[in-house]
């Protein structure tokens, strides 16, 4: 039996009939199904086949939409006419196409097309270029645009367009979601998101808000908490990141990893040993194949799976590897690192070793760059940042095989399974196109 539409849902369903349709607010509220749902309401009356679903990326827009018209019961009237077609969703008569909107040289994607119905998923994460592009192509006297996303920066062109909705102007009509509106929601998960998120992650993801990013980023870091005298559990194996210096400082991480499968617990995660060489403090700088000696030595005694490293670090990766270390290109999307990094500490399940010195003070002086904020960009400072910024290419790349004691395989035998644990999202930010570490 289908879940019925929430009454919020059903209220952006009727009223949606702006040029653009706007549904915001926090995580997990049913902004994506409601917003759907009202497109695809108004793709039976559409006189053409002028018709986009916009994604992040192309990957993101068939996931979060066209695997939801697919699979999901509040969507369900719509799937018999549904077909998968590649890169095109067929309904019924209707040829829609999937497009992504990543980055600036995404624009060519748009030039050049009339749009008479657009969707845009997660539309905060688009490039302002794009944002425009989209609204010049909704050109026919019927065309309408409908958008869902999480709050990003309160200057965004997007909450502009929501303040005229409010102000009265027609041509917008917005919705704010909270988690209050998706009765299906269980208080336990509440809880759970609620005491997994801090800082503008709390408030925008948990709250709905739309606001800067200020301040600590870490600013729930509590030594007493997070800090541990000694390993809290007997590694499985070992990972390591390195974030690469020359003239600034070089930090190498080793993180010891424990799925939980030997004692039949969560997964945990710590940061074992740090090395870091600063050549301003030492007087001196070294060369990469002095680091590469330093860091087999540093690393010898363990069982490392991967050595995580930016991808921009080419000659480094290539001495690593002529003495035998496995390197992997990390995600160094700086925004994915810091969500991930405050679940996992949020829960319990990363912790340092208190020998670790120089990751502590990077920690908790992690801060966002006000001057960035102020023109719009969720950035943080670039400074003092080396062994924490290893340690978020580390949280950002690595899945953890997770043990589920309740998930067993047929002979009864316990069963290990990869999962991402992290049940948040990127949190949709402005970003200036590709900000890395």
């Amino acid at each position: 039996m289908k879940e019925p539409l929430s009454p919020k849902q059903l209220e952006f369903i009727v009223n949606s009939k702006a040029k653009w349709n706007l549904a915001h607010g926090s995580v997990r509220t049913g902004k994506t199904v409601g917003t759907t749902f009202a497109f695809m309401h108004k793709v039976d009356r559409c006189p053409d086949s002028k018709i986009y679903i916009v994604g992040h990326t192309f990957d993101t827009a068939y996931r979060n939409v066209v695997r939801l018209l697919l699979e999901s019961r509040e969507l369900e009237i719509f799937r018999p006419f549904c077909t998968w077609s590649g890169k095109k969703l067929l309904y019924k008569d209707k040829v829609i196409s999937v497009l992504g909107a990543k980055d600036e040289g995404a624009i060519g994607n748009f030039q050049g097309l009339t749009m008479s119905l657009c969707y845009c998923d997660e539309m905060t994460l688009y490039p302002e270029s794009i944002v425009d592009m989209i609204d010049t192509r909704l050109s026919e006297p019927w065309s309408q645009g409908f958008a869902a996303m999480n709050p990003s920066h309160p200057n965004h062109k997007i909450k502009k367009w929501i303040d005229m909705a409010e102000e009265g102007n027609k041509d917008y009509y917005s919705l704010h979601f909270t988690l209050e509106d998706n009765p299906y929601l269980q208080q336990s998960y509440k809880d759970r998101l609620k005491n997994s998120l801090s800082g503008i992650f709390y408030k925008r993801n948990y709250l709905g808000l739309w606001c800067l990013a200020e301040g600590s980023i870490f600013d729930f870091f509590d030594p007493k908490i997070h800090v541990v005298p000694k390993p809290p559990a007997a590694a499985e194996y070992w990972i390591a990141a390195i974030d690469y210096g020359a003239v600034n400082p070089f930090a190498c991480l080793l993180i010891g990893v424990s799925t939980g499968r030997h004692n039949q617990t969560s997964k945990k995660l710590w940061v074992e040993k740090e090395y870091y060489w600063d050549p301003a403090k030492r007087e001196r700088q070294k060369t990469n194949s002095e680091f590469a000696d330093d860091i087999q030595t540093f690393l010898q005694d363990y069982d490392v799976k991967n050595i995580y490293i930016d991808p921009s670090a080419a000659a480094f990766k290539t001495e690593l590897r002529r003495r035998g270390l496995h390197t992997v290109d990390a995600n160094n999307e700086v925004l994915d690192g810091i969500t991930m990094m405050t679940t996992e500490m949020k829960r319990g399940t990363l912790t340092i070793c208190s020998e670790c010195t120089n990751t502590i003070r990077e920690i908790e002086s992690y801060v966002w760059d006000s001057k960035a904020a102020e023109k719009g960009w969720d950035e943080p400072l670039k400074k003092n940042d080396h062994a924490v910024d290893a340690l978020l290419y580390a949280i950002a790349t690595h899945k953890v095989p997770v043990y589920d004691p309740y998930n067993q395989q047929s002979q009864g035998s316990r069963q290990m399974y990869n999962v991402d644990t992290h049940e948040i999202n990127r949190d949709p930010f402005r970003q200036r196109q590709h900000h890395h570490f």
